[in-house]
């Protein structure tokens, strides 16, 4: 069965060797509303994943049904082949800052902190190792100066980081990052990009909203194409192309041509592990 409206020819879909998540037969809808219709995908291990898609195509609400912050109208979502609920504390999610309320009083160092919180529990305070470790994590993000700041005094690349440092410290498998370039300089954008291609080499697996697609090219190894349906997902050179992003963004973007010219001068190469 498919939504009025939404028919369409068959998705372009890789199956994932060793999926991390699997996305079965997933709707969400807002006010009875569709916002998700009909996914079903894995995404692999080890692997730096970007969700792509035009504003309004369910990038952010994806992630978030995923991390079990909305409600399914229907289907289901198996990270690491369990219930969300049973590795959970191997998961970690960064949301976007705009939806952070950054007046609340507290410390960089206690923001990063609290990403010890799954491994401590609520009511433990934390170690002399667990405040070694947060410091750690900001020294790789590059705010060590800051630890005793007050969140709410940094500029927005510099929260963008503190969020990074506390995602680190939860020492997570799985991250879930929403649009985690926005709004950051150059200089915080590549340390982040290094960041995550580190994560990757060690094998843990990234997921990130995205939105600009000339970076992506750039950026990832594998690429989830959405518009509220499931355009296309697999590694960047078999699904990041001129077809699937006109058949994703409807042919309105100026833009698609450049980057179409800038992944066939890349010749971007295939990522067979996937």
């Amino acid at each position: 069965m498919r939504f009025r409206g939404y028919l369409r020819k068959e998705e372009m879909k890789v199956e994932a060797q060793e999926p991390v998540v699997e996305f079965h037969d997933l709707t969400v809808s807002y006010h009875k509303k569709p916002v998700l219709w009909n996914i079903d995908m894995t995404l692999p291990k080890g692997a730096l994943i970007g969700i792509i898609g035009p504003n309004g195509a369910g990038k952010s609400t994806l992630i978030k049904s995923a991390m079990g912050l909305l409600p399914l109208a229907s289907g289901y979502v198996r990270i690491f082949d369990e219930a969300l609920d049973d590795v959970r504390h191997r998961v970690s999610y960064v949301p976007q800052r705009e939806s952070v309320d950054w007046d609340f009083p507290t410390s960089v160092l206690d923001v990063v902190l609290m990403g010890r919180y799954a491994k401590l529990g609520l009511l433990t305070r934390p170690r002399k190792a667990d405040k070694e470790m947060a410091l750690n994590c900001l020294r790789k993000v590059g705010m060590e100066a800051y630890v005793d700041r007050q969140i709410s005094q940094l500029s927005g690349g510099q929260q963008q980081r503190v969020f990074l440092a506390r995602a680190l410290a939860q020492e997570a498998d799985l991250y879930f990052m929403d649009e985690p370039f926005a709004g950051v300089d150059a200089a915080t954008e590549a340390a982040i990009l290094s960041i995550m291609q580190e994560m990757t080499a060690q094998g843990k697996t990234v997921i990130v909203v995205h939105h600009d697609l000339q970076s992506a090219a750039e950026f990832f190894d594998w690429i989830v194409l959405l518009n509220m349906r499931l355009v296309a997902s697999g590694p960047i050179d078999k699904v990041f192309t001129n077809e699937m992003l006109q058949e994703t963004y409807g042919g309105k973007l100026t833009v698609l041509a450049e980057v179409g010219e800038l992944v066939r001068k890349r010749q971007i190469p295939s990522r067979e592990k996937y």
